[in-house]
Formats: structure tokens, sequence, C-alpha cells
């Protein structure tokens, strides 16, 4: 058998694996339940547990350096226009997008994924105690 064969054999049972426990990849083959915002080809958005929204690409790159140039490009109109909605949605003053990579850098799950944090001046909002379903709604409003 051919041994280079094997290595690609070897490569797509590990990328397999990573996807079956993969939190992201569940909720964008629908195993898991998710509060999806917008859903594309290539990227799908939807609200994090703490209820701000995350943008992720749909095929499973474990961080940015992996990532391609046509899909870094839907991931940052997507990004765009989620931030705007979320703006918008939740009359906030201003917008904090994070992402992190490798676990010295603070990323917790190996999926390439985009935070957006709303953020107002003076009145402290938390919107981990707002009601998901509304704040689903008002980002959805404006996209």
């Amino acid at each position: 058998m051919d041994p280079q064969r094997n290595t690609h054999i070897k490569i797509i049972v590990c990328y397999t694996s990573l996807m079956e426990s993969c939190t992201f990849c569940k909720i964008i083959s629908n195993q898991l339940k998710g509060y999806i915002i917008d859903d594309s080809d290539e990227i799908i958005s939807f609200l994090s547990l703490e209820n701000h929204p995350l943008i992720v690409p749909k095929t499973h790159i474990p961080n940015i350096y992996e990532l391609d140039k046509d899909v870094g490009s839907a991931l940052m109109l997507e990004i765009s226009r989620v931030a705007t909605a979320t703006k918008k949605g939740l009359n906030s003053d201003g917008i904090y997008i994070t992402q992190a990579n490798d676990s010295s850098g603070g990323q917790d799950v190996f999926h390439l994924h985009f935070h957006i944090y709303p953020r107002w001046k003076e009145k402290k909002v938390d919107e981990k105690v707002m009601d998901k379903e509304e704040i689903l709604r008002k980002i959805k409003n404006f996209l």
C-alpha cells in the first residue's frame, strides 16, 4: 500500500474525530440546538452561551493560522453584518470583537470563531441575563 495514502487516511480520520467532538460542528450539523442568527453556505452565526453573537466558518478550521482567503473574506463580511445588526438591535454604543488562538492565547473551542460583544457607555447592560429569544429577534431584525 502507498505510504502517502495511509497518511491521507490518518489525517481524514483525525479531522473527522475532531469534528465529531466539536460543539460548533454539532450546532452546524443540527446535532445541538443553536440560536441561529444567520446561516449561509460558508458561515454561520449564533448566540453564545453568554448571549453574544459568535461568527463561525462551517468548515472545521481549528485556528486563524489555517484560514484561507475565501473563507476569511466571507467571515469578515458576516462579522460586519452581525456587528452592525447587534449594535442597532441591542442599541449598544459600541462593539468589541475578539478571536483567540491556541490554549495559551485563550482559545477554548478549537474551531475558529469570532465573538461580537455589544458595549454600552453609561448603562450597565448584562446580555447574560437577557432573554435569548429576545436578543436573537432584536439582532435578526437588523440583518
